[in-house]
C-alpha cells in the first residue's frame, strides 16, 4: 500500500558568465515514485531572456528532450505523464540568460510513497 501526496519540487543555480546553468530535481529514495504533471521556469533577472530547454531520464541528450521554451525566464508547461523512479531525473538547462541571475526550476504533480 503506498501514500499519495502533492509534489512541489524546486531546483536553483545561478547562472554562468554566458547566463547558461542547470539543475536537475528527482525522487531519489528507492521506492518513491513521482507524477510530476507541470513544470514552471523562471529567473531573477530577464533582461536577457534565456532558452530553457527541459530533459527527463537519466541525462540531458537529444532523446530525452520533453520541452523548450523561448521564455526560460518565465514561463510553464505541461509533462508527459510518464512516472519517475530514484534515479531519474527533470534536467532543465537555460542558455543566453543574465549573467548571475538566479534561474528556477519548480515541479508540480504527485508521488507515491511506499509502506503507508
Amino acid at each position: 500500500m503506498s501514500l499519495t501526496v502533492p509534489l512541489d519540487a524546486y531546483a536553483s543555480v545561478t547562472l554562468n558568465g554566458s547566463g547558461n546553468g542547470t539543475v536537475s530535481v528527482g525522487p531519489n529514495v528507492p521506492g518513491v515514485v513521482w507524477f510530476p504533471s507541470t513544470a514552471a521556469v523562471s529567473t531573477s533577472t530577464g533582461t536577457n531572456v534565456p532558452l530553457a530547454f527541459l530533459y527527463q531520464g537519466i541525462s540531458a541528450s537529444a532523446s530525452s528532450l520533453i520541452s523548450a521554451t523561448y521564455t526560460g525566464s518565465a514561463d510553464s508547461t505541461d509533462l508527459p505523464s510518464q512516472p519517475m523512479y530514484s534515479g531519474t531525473q527533470l534536467i532543465c538547462k537555460w542558455t543566453g540568460g543574465d549573467a548571475g541571475a538566479v534561474a528556477t526550476l519548480s515541479v508540480f504533480g504527485t508521488m507515491q510513497i511506499p509502506g503507508h
